[in-house]
């Protein structure tokens, strides 16, 4: 969180009968210095004003009125923010809108997100537009565009009905009063500031009624005043249905569905009654416009160099590689950062009910989506997909989350006639995996002998954006009567003491070794832990598994 932001409230006439006046300059910008430097507002209550220098690039000295380097915006004369400042702890623009959060409690933040307006002017005629704008836009010839398209278009017809009334208004100011009108017209309007914002992860909605809460990448989790009412959710409901063109009713009472949104894929998980007690239930995952790569997530502490060496390797080797953790621990988010670093020229068939796949530049993909497990009138099965894939030639099954025994049953299926998987699965370790693997999926001890890697996430405290991967666990095989069996398992690294320990003899790092005519795997890890502590700044993650075959194996690569 930014501790350093100053608030400085300026005079009713400026710096006329100001006392911090000093010839051109400001006493208060000029003395009040905080290290690190932080973000200044400068208040003008009376006028309604707040003025942002973001000090990126030079201090300012000066107030608004007489230099550049401020971002002004219009709050509204007796806004209640203003008596709030005190407590404000980050600011910044999210495309037409600005967002304020405020300390609010030891476990929340209070966030408020407001439209960039720079005059009271502005302020009127966007209290008029959004008054005006079914008027405005109910010349649309109704149709089944998708959602961007929509706003595309009522952004368009508001800024050309802006250009005729008042043709001095620029280009800029149009473009950002007709987005804003366009948000508002739509009945998810009231959580587009929210989900514009690249540091959002996940936004909730209990219930009508309640208010809307989110996880922040910075912030952790933070309270909002928005809120939808009972009178919306038929509206929601709608366009929830013609968006995912699935069902959602009360003979079908959840749905997942991928909606894409400002370019921005999201994941919307939604229940009505029967099943939702209380009424709508909406959760929305929001995945980064630029995925985390495995530097990303050695340089945030997701992973270690120990843990990605492992993971790289395991990864080049192709491993049928289990990815377990708790709800949010960051699954789908290693799962991508492992794909994105598989070689360019492996044919890749990825099978996912919801898309939270990247569609990758220079790489063979073929992307299948089949339908929720929510759906009840299912027409295209995830477990028949897997098995199909033997007919499809991959090198790399990457299967998204794995969530039923159907599910585990085909997973092992494939794997058992060759296929090479990555995927996910909920679960709180290795060990726990494992026995719902056995007791509550059926999975017999010979086709878990089959899978070679789990690694684990956590999530150490709620509503917080930290996680890491808290171990990995490789699996322990053997041959018994001329059948390949399950002998256990062997954490191999764990981030509580941070150490990594030694592979097992019969482990699949070792095993896969042997296959392949190598003595210890234990010294092309080693070598791998090296290049990236001395090199990762220049490293192209995006490639370094290619270079791990020249050798002719991943287990033989020499520097």
């Amino acid at each position: 969180m930014n501790q350093n932001i100053q608030v400085i409230y300026c005079s009713p006439n400026r710096c006329d009968d100001c006392p911090n006046r000093k010839e051109a300059l400001c006493k208060s910008l000029t003395t009040k210095r905080i290290e690190p430097v932080g973000p200044i507002i400068l208040v003008e209550k009376q006028r309604g004003l707040l003025h942002i220098s973001h000090r990126n690039s030079f201090p300012v000295n000066e107030p608004p009125w007489y230099s550049d380097g401020w971002d002004s915006i219009f709050i509204g004369v007796g806004n209640e923010l203003f008596e709030d400042l005190e407590n404000l702890i980050e600011i910044y623009p999210v495309e037409p809108y600005v967002s304020l959060f405020f300390r609010h409690s030891d476990y929340h933040a209070r966030c408020e997100y407001l439209p960039i307006i720079k005059t009271a002017l502005e302020f009127s005629l966007l209290n008029s537009l959004a008054k005006e704008s079914r008027k405005i836009i109910g010349s649309m010839t109704p149709t089944r565009k998708v959602t961007n398209k929509k706003l595309d278009d009522i952004s368009k017809i508001i800024s050309n009905y802006i250009q005729r009334q008042i043709p001095e208004i620029n280009d800029i100011t149009r473009t950002r009063l007709a987005q804003v009108v366009a948000h508002k017209s739509h009945i998810l309007g009231s959580l587009y500031p929210i989900l514009l914002d690249e540091l959002t992860e996940e936004v909730y909605f209990d219930g009508p009624g309640t208010n809307i809460y989110f996880d922040h990448q910075k912030m952790g989790r933070c309270t909002t005043s928005i809120s939808f009412s009972n009178s919306e959710v038929p509206r929601i409901i709608t366009f929830v249905r013609f968006e995912s063109n699935l069902h959602l009713d009360r003979s079908n009472p959840s749905l997942k569905m991928d909606l894409d949104l400002f370019n921005t894929n999201l994941r919307l998980s939604i229940s009505i009654p029967p099943l939702s007690v209380d009424g709508l239930h909406l959760e929305i995952r929001r995945a980064k416009k630029k995925p985390y790569l495995i530097r990303d997530l050695i340089e945030n502490d997701t992973m270690t160099y120990e843990a990605a060496a492992l993971l790289l390797l395991a990864l080049a080797c192709r491993f049928n590689i289990t990815i377990t953790g708790g709800p949010s621990t960051g699954k789908t988010t290693i799962l991508n950062a492992l794909d994105m670093a598989t070689p360019r020229f492996w044919r890749k068939v990825y099978i996912e009910d919801t898309i939270e796949s990247r569609k990758l530049y220079n790489h063979h993909q073929v992307r299948l989506q089949v339908d929720p497990i929510d759906e009840q009138q299912s027409r295209l099965s995830k477990s028949e997909e897997i098995v199909k894939c033997l007919h499809r030639s991959p090198d790399y099954v990457i299967l998204g989350e794995i969530q039923t025994e159907e599910h585990s049953r085909a997973l092992f299926q494939a794997i058992a006639a060759g296929l090479h998987s990555l995927q996910t699965c909920h679960g709180d370790s290795a060990a726990g995996l494992v026995s719902r693997w056995i007791t509550n999926h059926g999975i017999n001890r010979t086709s878990l002998g089959l899978m070679d890697l789990i690694i684990t996430l956590e999530r150490p405290k709620p509503g917080e954006s930290r996680r890491h991967i808290k171990e990995i666990t490789e699996i322990r095989k053997g041959v018994q009567d001329g059948v390949l069996t399950f002998l256990g398992i062997n954490t191999i690294y764990e981030s509580e003491t941070n150490t990594r320990y030694r592979l097992a003899k019969d482990g699949a790092f070792s095993i896969h070794a042997k296959n392949n005519g190598i003595e210890d795997p234990e010294n092309v890890i080693k070598l791998l832990v090296r290049i990236l502590q001395n090199n990762e700044k220049h490293i192209d993650f995006e490639t370094i598994l290619e270079r791990l075959w020249i050798q002719g194996h991943p287990m033989k690569f020499i520097a």
